[in-house]
């Protein structure tokens, strides 16, 4: 039974509403949206490419993108790592990714302010990055609804939910 309302929690949780922004963000033809965070004049995009099993984070417009990760989209083997963690009516989600000394947190955020009142949730997202232990960046998404992907369950690796990291 836990496991079926964990299930029913994650995909319930994975739908999004953009406000007239495409949910697919900076994700190309062929290629599905893991994450996409919309900030006020740019997007932060997480994309896989299945039939390649190739994936980059991107943040900028369509247009220029302004940094993405790796430069280069090679086979997964270079470190995008899912960890999960329960809180009373939610959870927390999130991919992990070190660029040097720079260290990545692409979260979404599931809270019940009451545990007996599902419908006042708090609900999320974003991209907080670290360097040296100390947080450098707290991007928060305008389209709070944004959520991981229930697809990045499937295909990334996993990891112990271990990283103390400040989404305030």
């Amino acid at each position: 039974m836990k496991i079926f309302s964990i299930t029913a929690l994650l995909f319930l949780h994975s739908i999004s509403h953009a406000n007239g922004i495409s949910n697919q963000g900076l994700c190309s033809t062929g290629e599905i949206s893991l994450f996409n965070c919309n900030l006020k004049s740019k997007n932060a995009s997480l994309c896989v490419n299945e039939a390649k099993n190739r994936m980059q984070y991107r943040i900028g417009t369509e247009a220029k993108k302004d940094f993405t990760y790796p430069q280069i989209q090679k086979s997964n083997g270079y470190g995008f790592k899912l960890s999960t963690t329960p809180y009373p009516g939610g959870g927390e989600n999130r991919i992990r990714f070190t660029n040097g000394i720079y260290s990545y947190f692409i979260y979404d955020i599931t809270r019940s302010q009451q545990d007996t009142t599902p419908l006042d949730s708090i609900q999320k997202a974003g991209i907080v990055v670290y360097t040296n232990g100390k947080r450098i960046a707290n991007i928060k998404c305008e389209n709070s609804e944004t959520s991981i992907s229930s697809l990045a369950f499937e295909i990334l690796q996993r990891e112990e939910f271990s990283y103390d990291i400040d989404t305030d």
